[in-house]
């Protein structure tokens, strides 16, 4: 196996890592419970709701892009990590736009009594949407129509709650190990 690249700060190192290996888990689950979701969605012939096929296109090229990123740190490319920062910046807030996305209507809802929430609005849309083939329910009204709807989505949200702040981490950590492995003098080419 090979050794995980010290880039001069080897605790930094090892937690950048450790927070890709987080993200990696996260935009995994994210990709499992919105892919589900859609299926529910589109088997009670409905059209997705936009929030939902938004986080599963982001979760997809955002999943894509972590699996790639640890192949360049692994390959120590040291201008590369100030791109990558500078992609996990702007990862950070589509992540951040995704929470609010999903958040907004979801905060509104409540698990334990499905079909409520605290502006009635839930059940106007389900009985209005209900037999339309096509139609368009919004998030909310998918999500307060049960408990296991209402846990799924609310699990996104907090998933996607977990990936601001584990690409804020990365965002920060990578120019850290770029100017510690600077300083080390590891962007000096070396005689031969």
């Amino acid at each position: 196996m090979v050794a995980i690249p010290s880039y001069g700060a080897a605790p930094l190192s090892a937690t950048f890592l450790g927070v890709r290996v987080l993200q990696l888990i996260c935009l995994i689950v994210i990709l499992g419970l919105t892919g589900n979701f859609i299926n529910a969605m589109v088997m009670a012939d409905h059209e997705p709701s936009r929030e939902i096929v938004g986080t599963i296109s982001i979760t997809a090229i955002v999943t894509l892009y972590t699996l790639v990123s640890v192949a360049f740190y692994w390959a120590i490319a040291n201008m590369g990590l100030y791109i990558m920062a500078g992609l996990d910046f702007f990862i950070l807030l589509a992540w951040i736009v995704v929470s609010v996305t999903v958040g907004k209507p979801l905060s509104y809802v409540n698990c334990y009594f499905p079909g409520r929430t605290t502006d009635g609005q839930v059940l106007e849309d389900l009985f209005s949407n209900l037999n339309k083939p096509g139609s368009l329910l919004p998030l909310e009204a998918w999500t307060g129509m049960n408990k296991s709807n209402c846990f799924e989505t609310k699990a996104i949200w907090g998933f996607s709650i977990a990936l601001t702040i584990l690409f804020a981490t990365s965002a920060v950590l990578l120019p850290t190990l770029r100017y510690k492995h600077g300083k080390m003098g590891g962007y000096l080419k070396q005689a031969v």
